[in-house]
């Protein structure tokens, strides 16, 4: 619509008493004012309808949200939460579903969306991470020049403690020199173990 937006209510009234005076055609009106038939006709009818209050812009949002979720089921969520301040959005969602099956509870990520309007969710503090090294990787000319230690992840031993297994490798052979069972992943620990293999 090309109405001037300093006073587009009163470029519709003056559209509206020119049309109501005869003083042109509405296509005639609409040309002249820069807007379609289809709208001309629209703010005549509607000031016809409801007056002054008809040429007002009318808000675009949705009346009614099919998918809004009950103020009731909000609510019980907002109080579990108090209750279990602790727990997240699919710890809730699976704790309603197991104590009340025949309510439709939310998706986890709308119970996250009402968490989050009630001020009891928070993003969580974004980590640094390592920045890369642009320098390549030093190149060993002969056997024992460089060695290479890494953790190769963790498993569960049969006592159900966790094995971290550190190997110690020769860069310019690849000959797998040590491969240490470890209870957690330190440097110190590893640099010892590297000095064990030297000796």
């Amino acid at each position: 619509m090309a109405w001037k937006v300093t006073c587009a209510m009163e470029q519709r009234l003056q559209l509206v008493k020119e049309y109501e005076e005869e003083i042109g055609s509405l296509a005639e009106l609409c040309r002249q004012y820069g807007i379609s038939r289809k709208t001309g006709y629209k703010w005549v009818s509607r000031y016809q309808e409801s007056g002054l209050v008809g040429l007002q812009d009318e808000s675009r949002a949705a009346q009614h949200h099919p998918n809004e979720v009950p103020a009731g089921v909000q609510r019980r969520i907002v109080e579990l939460r108090a209750r279990h301040p602790t727990w997240g959005p699919k710890k809730l969602h699976a704790w309603l579903e197991r104590r009340e099956p025949a309510q439709a509870w939310p998706a986890v990520s709308t119970i996250g969306a009402i968490l989050k309007r009630h001020g009891l969710s928070w993003a969580r503090k974004k980590r640094n991470h390592a920045t890369p090294s642009d320098l390549p990787l030093q190149h060993a000319q002969q056997a024992n020049q460089v060695w290479c230690a890494d953790y190769k992840g963790w498993f569960l031993c049969g006592g159900q403690q966790r094995c971290y297994p550190l190997t110690i490798t020769d860069a310019y052979s690849r000959y797998l020199l040590r491969c240490q069972s470890m209870r957690q992943t330190e440097t110190e620990t590893a640099r010892a173990v590297a000095y064990t293999c030297q000796g």
